[in-house]
């Protein structure tokens, strides 16, 4: 598994696209409903954790169930941890669950990449 987060609109997908050589039918956007693990990369995987926090479930538990099917995908995820904290308690939450589920994913990925203005930095 391949980990790239960094801040929102700071080219994550155009990095990993031309880093590992894709296509933008080997992305599954997360906003698109039910998960499509036959695609490379899953794009926005902090939607997935919204869904579940919304529907009153644990998204750090429905990712380590995830970890085999993941295991061989690039996982993008937008690092929510900076800037303002929201007054929203369920955006509170989701915050949190954001980081708890990156770190959850990062230490089980074989690479781990933060994307800064389009730039990729690799962290492990």
């Amino acid at each position: 598994m391949t980990l790239i987060f960094g801040g929102a609109y700071q080219g994550k997908l155009s990095y990993s696209l031309e880093r590992f050589n894709l296509s933008e039918e080997d992305v599954w956007n997360c906003t698109q409903g039910k998960p499509d693990y036959s695609r490379k990369v899953l794009y926005k995987m902090e939607e997935v954790i919204l869904e579940k926090i919304k529907k009153g479930e644990n998204p750090v538990a429905f990712l380590e169930s995830q970890l085999e099917i993941l295991k061989d995908k690039i996982i993008i995820i937008t690092d929510l941890s900076c800037g303002v904290v929201p007054t929203d308690p369920l955006m509170r939450k989701w915050r949190e669950a954001v980081g708890r589920c990156s770190a959850l994913l990062a230490r089980h990925s074989d690479s781990v990449i933060r994307v800064f203005c389009g730039i990729g930095t690799e962290l492990k």
